[in-house]
């Protein structure tokens, strides 16, 4: 998986590309997000645009994510999601826990 870091305003934008899956894709993604927490970013947003599988690991690894961005103050939401990544959120109820927006410019207008 390759991941781009952009700044959008006052929020950091990860470009994810390739698959978010058991191993070094969802590791490399907590990696980012634990960087990103630790040089005092604040306003995260994923951007699945470019992500070709989404698998429970992936998930976990969101989930990590999301309550480390949490308890340090912050808010992690998430963009561009295929239909099948958010049926999969959506069945195990993290649909109404995590903020999840059909486009970018949405996501980040909501910060």
């Amino acid at each position: 998986m390759e991941i781009t870091l952009r700044t959008a305003g006052d929020a950091t934008v990860v470009d994810l590309k390739g698959n978010v899956t058991l191993g070094a894709g969802e590791q490399k993604m907590r990696e980012t997000i634990d960087g990103l927490i630790a040089s005092g970013s604040k306003k995260i947003l994923l951007n699945f645009a470019n992500v070709a599988i989404l698998d429970s690991s992936g998930i976990g690894a969101i989930i990590k994510s999301f309550t480390t961005v949490k308890r340090e103050g912050g808010s992690l939401k998430l963009s561009n999601l295929s239909p099948l990544a958010r049926q999969m959120l959506s069945v195990t109820g993290l649909l109404s826990v995590l903020e999840v927006f059909d486009d970018e410019s949405s996501a980040l207008a909501s910060f």
